[in-house]
């Protein structure tokens, strides 16, 4: 059996980072431990050498590529990720989480030395989740939060995103306003109904436990979410995601009812066809190319070594034609 550098680190009681920083001469790596792991390698017969970078690679992991779960947000900071990484000669290769011959991280990045990896869409109950605490390599998340020494998150400023939709709504008037949150497991969920929760407090309104439904971030479940929340008397709609506002909206039409003269709605990402729609959809704008172009300079920084960082992207109101004053609905 070929000899790893897994088990070159359990030889020596290091961590595998230790014995890749060794093998590319990293400068926080002195000499005797370079000596000694090169040493090491040597005697037990490591053939991989100082992993030869005839090209650049790194990874794009989605924690679930099928539908609806590969929403067009996530899609679009993947391709803005390729674009620039492609931009630094990087190849980048995309790879589904629910792949049945994905058994973890560590095992991909190995046999396909990877460089490093952004991951997409990965909530609190995915086995890999609890992979990230003894990751070996460079990970980037997105939208999802992680301390460790090799891993970087980009996130979105989701308490005051929700904030600026909520304040929008009231001072238009709405008293009674809904909130279509995404899945109960994903750290964007829980920042974003954190916000919602303070700007209702913030803006005078008492909490109503009844006016929360918890979706999937898909158009389906805004569909689900608007029924739902419709015979509660809302006016208003703030949905954790544009595809469930859109779904929501499309709901409401069904029903024979106008947006936003009967019910006001708003959404979260800025996806490009939130412009597209009729009504063109108020909502939280995230710059989606921002968030690959940080996504993939954090990784590029771990990969030469550098410390992890958070960044957290700063959200925009954009004031569209899915919201307006409330006004009484005829039963």
């Amino acid at each position: 059996m070929a000899v790893k550098a897994k088990d070159i680190a359990n030889q020596m009681g290091i961590s595998v980072s230790t014995v890749y920083k060794a093998f590319n001469g990293a400068d926080d790596i002195n000499a005797e431990t370079r000596a000694a792991v090169l040493e090491t390698a040597a005697e037990m017969g490591y053939t991989g050498g100082a992993r030869q970078k005839i090209s650049k690679r790194v990874c794009v992991f989605m924690g679930r590529m099928e539908a609806p779960h590969v929403t067009y947000y996530l899609y679009e900071v993947m391709l803005a990720f390729k674009q620039v990484a492609e931009g630094h000669g990087y190849e980048v290769i995309i790879r589904s989480l629910e792949d049945e011959n994905c058994t973890s991280f560590y095992h991909i990045m190995e046999q396909e030395r990877f460089d490093g990896a952004m991951v997409l869409g990965l909530n609190d109950s995915s086995p890999f989740f609890d992979q990230l605490d003894r990751i070996a390599y460079p990970i980037v998340l997105v939208d999802n939060y992680v301390e460790g020494k090799l891993i970087s998150c980009v996130t979105s400023d989701n308490l005051s995103g929700i904030g600026m939709a909520v304040a929008h709504l009231i001072q238009l008037g709405h008293r009674r306003i809904g909130f279509i949150n995404g899945e109960q497991q994903s750290f964007s969920s829980r920042e974003r109904f954190a916000g919602f929760l303070s700007a209702i407090t913030l803006g005078g309104l008492t909490y109503d436990p009844e006016l929360v439904y918890h979706g999937n971030f898909s158009e389906h479940s805004g569909e689900e979410g608007a029924e739902t929340l419709l015979d509660k008397g809302v006016t208003a709609l703030v949905c954790a995601s544009d595809l469930m506002a859109i779904g929501a909206i499309r709901w409401l039409k069904k029903q024979g009812l106008q947006v936003p003269q009967d019910m006001s709605v708003t959404g979260f990402d800025d996806i490009r066809i939130s412009t597209y729609i009729s009504p063109a959809l108020t909502t939280v704008r995230i710059n989606i190319k921002d968030v690959g172009f940080r996504a993939f300079m954090c990784l590029k920084s771990l990969i030469k070594y550098q410390n992890a960082t958070r960044v957290v992207e700063t959200p925009r109101l954009m004031v569209r034609e899915s919201t307006a004053p409330p006004r009484l609905r005829q039963q």
